[in-house]
């Protein structure tokens, strides 16, 4: 059986670290360091890194278009009732899930040294 040695980076466990903090405890805050991050790294040897900061930032994005653009023309749309307020409730707690779940396989794989990709591109 054949050890392969994965190199660690930790711009990759950083940036998968901000994105859960950017769901989890300091929302926007952590996106901002991560765009900042992402700017000040983007031509970095590091591929690891730069490809989970890369996710990091495409999936903080998608998650912020998808429970804004989803969860609020629910809301609008069905606040009087109380089955909308649920159904609205219920959509933005499945969806923020998701995305944690997404960042916590996403975190694993950078301490593990492995490339993470939710999305259908790939980091070169």
């Amino acid at each position: 059986m054949k050890t392969f040695r994965k190199q660690q980076s930790n711009l990759a466990i950083a940036a998968q670290a901000l994105y859960l903090l950017n769901l989890l405890a300091l929302p926007g805050l952590s996106l901002l360091v991560l765009i900042g991050l992402l700017i000040k790294y983007k031509k970095t040897t590091d591929q690891l890194g730069r490809c989970h900061l890369y996710q990091a930032v495409l999936l903080s994005l998608w998650g912020l278009a998808l429970l804004v653009g989803g969860g609020l023309p629910l809301w609008l749309l069905l606040q009087d009732s109380p089955t909308g307020i649920t159904m609205t409730l219920l959509y933005l707690i499945v969806v923020h899930t998701g995305f944690v779940l997404l960042g916590i396989i996403g975190l694993a794989k950078a301490i593990s040294g492995q490339h993470f990709h939710p999305s259908r591109r790939r980091c070169a």
